[in-house]
């Protein structure tokens, strides 16, 4: 019995090592590849909204985008190119608002994608009524007011400080908390941190991270750091700063664009003409912060290593 095993072993593994069958499996390889490839694409067509699709190491896959679309100017660029055309870009035709107009436009902006008579509160979640009553909820300024280089914002401004990209719905008690304080890790609800930063809470951390991506390409005379920032002179040009870079980067990895986040960049889009980048192409953050390539982030190059596998395993 053992004999009549061993020789059925030996024909399945002398046909696995035939040409023909290793040529057979590798044409199946090719043709999984090609279906995997034709169904993205498809998919790509019938999309109205950009991809947000990463791969095993959190990045976000490169896309090149059509002719006289938005982002057009920017297909084939990396590092300081890229980020010079995205300010070029998002200037371009930017219409700006007032920060007293942002009341009405951040109701309509920060809806709730589940109850659209409230808005979704950023940092603890909650549901506010949609009307702006100055109680239910706050303007926040994800990136703080004072660390914006100029004075406190006025009702009538149009400035740098009334950008819709960069407020919020917030609870009020929140945003007494948070206050000016810079952006570092922790887990779970919004909290303080030790070292005296905020963290924005598990559910909000990667809209934040986004939104000061936005913020530092957009406005030239702020800066992003990578430490902790204490002590800086408020409502000053040399308090333009925030941080941690890092940690929003990692943020922006572990928490990706949701559909909340994409309705309201096209809200925002209708009223001052610009969009955030990191929102469509979240991949736009590897190629400008992290030095990583167009080549590094393409899904084709995910799908040929798939392949290589493949071919590994049957020669193997």
């Amino acid at each position: 019995m053992g004999d009549k095993y061993y020789r059925e072993w030996q024909k399945r593994k002398k046909v696995k090592r035939s040409p023909i069958y290793r040529f057979g499996m590798i044409l199946f390889g090719v043709l999984i590849v090609a279906i995997s490839i034709y169904i993205q694409s498809q998919e790509e067509k019938e999309e109205i909204t950009y991809s947000s699709a990463q791969n095993g190491l959190g990045f976000y896959y490169y896309s090149e985008v059509q002719d006289n679309t938005y982002y057009a100017s920017l297909n084939g660029l990396e590092g300081e190119a890229l980020k010079e055309a995205m300010h070029i870009l998002l200037n371009q035709n930017f219409e700006p608002t007032s920060y007293g107009d942002a009341r009405e436009f951040l109701a309509n902006a920060d809806r709730s994608i589940d109850d659209p008579t409230k808005v979704w509160n950023i940092y603890d979640g909650a549901l506010a009524p949609y009307e702006w009553d100055a109680v239910s909820w706050h303007r926040e300024h994800v990136w703080p007011n004072s660390r914006l280089g100029l004075e406190r914002v006025d009702n009538t401004d149009k400035t740098i400080a009334s950008d819709l990209h960069n407020l919020r719905a917030v609870t009020p008690a929140v945003n007494s908390q948070r206050g000016d304080r810079f952006f570092s890790d922790g887990s779970g609800e919004h909290q303080i941190t030790d070292d005296g930063g905020f963290y924005p809470g598990d559910e909000h951390k990667g809209d934040v991270a986004r939104i000061i991506f936005y913020m530092f390409i957009m406005y030239e005379e702020l800066e992003l750091r990578d430490d902790n920032l204490e002590d800086l002179e408020a409502y000053t040009p040399e308090g333009a700063i925030m941080g941690i870079l890092s940690v929003l980067l990692e943020w922006h990895k572990e928490d990706p664009v949701s559909d909340f986040e994409r309705a309201r960049n096209q809200v925002i889009y209708e009223y001052q003409n610009n969009r955030n980048p990191f929102i469509d192409k979240p991949e736009y953050a590897h190629l400008i912060f992290e030095d990583k390539t167009i080549d590094d982030l393409k899904p084709v190059a995910s799908l040929s290593n798939w392949l290589d596998a493949w071919t590994n395993w049957i020669y193997g």
